[in-house]
């Protein structure tokens, strides 16, 4: 009795304070980032498919390619539409599986308007640019993918810094590759990201974290 009494007199007002303040952000972040990481990694092949695949269509279909080459902006739309689809599904069962109160679906409800917001954002900026046309199509991929990791950078550092980090390699495998790589460029950013799908996987085995 007498230990749990020092105990007690040993933790000052301010750290009893910063005990609960650290309890509810880490409640918070579990509702806003239930199934992170397995949409992470969803995601992650998920865009290693669509380079592996813009380029397999470039080099194996050169006549295809050549007769279509604004190509690249369906290809990317149809199949990362497969990954919207997903996040919702993974999003809204962890979001379950984590609560099924009032604060849960008020997390979610915020945490879909980011993202539709991100897409949204990743749509009408190409054509605000003029992209979305025949001569600019092919560069479609560039500002929907650069958008989509900003959203992972900025969505990262408010509420997990393993988001963050993965919005920067997804950036850093669109955009060198393009710059020193040439045509080969989509084989390279595939195989970038499929190093960052295994550098997640890794850290998910590590830590246990999803």
């Amino acid at each position: 009795m007498s230990a749990d009494t020092d105990d007690s007199a040993a933790l000052r007002p301010d750290e009893s304070w910063e005990t609960v303040l650290s309890t509810v952000h880490s409640a918070r972040s579990a509702m806003y980032t239930a199934g992170s990481t397995a949409i992470l990694l969803m995601w992650a092949g998920i865009i290693t498919i669509a380079y592996l695949a813009q380029y397999a269509i470039s080099t194996l279909a050169t006549d295809f390619a050549d007769r279509y080459p604004w190509f690249p902006g369906p290809l990317w739309v149809i199949i990362t539409s497969f990954g919207v689809v997903g996040s919702m599904t993974i999003g809204t069962r962890a979001g379950r599986a984590v609560s099924q109160g009032i604060a849960m679906q008020n997390a979610g409800i915020r945490v879909f308007a980011y993202w539709m917001t991100v897409i949204a954002a990743a749509g009408l900026l190409p054509g605000a640019a003029g992209l979305w046309n025949e001569s600019g199509a092919e560069k479609i991929p560039f500002v929907l993918m650069g958008v989509v990791a900003l959203g992972y950078v900025l969505f990262g550092i408010l509420h997990r810094t393993v988001i963050a980090t993965f919005g920067v390699g997804m950036a850093v495998a669109l955009y060198v590759p393009h710059y020193l790589f040439d045509d080969n460029a989509p084989a390279v950013s595939g195989l970038a990201m499929l190093a960052l799908l295994g550098a997640i996987a890794l850290w998910v085995r590590r830590t246990g974290e999803w």
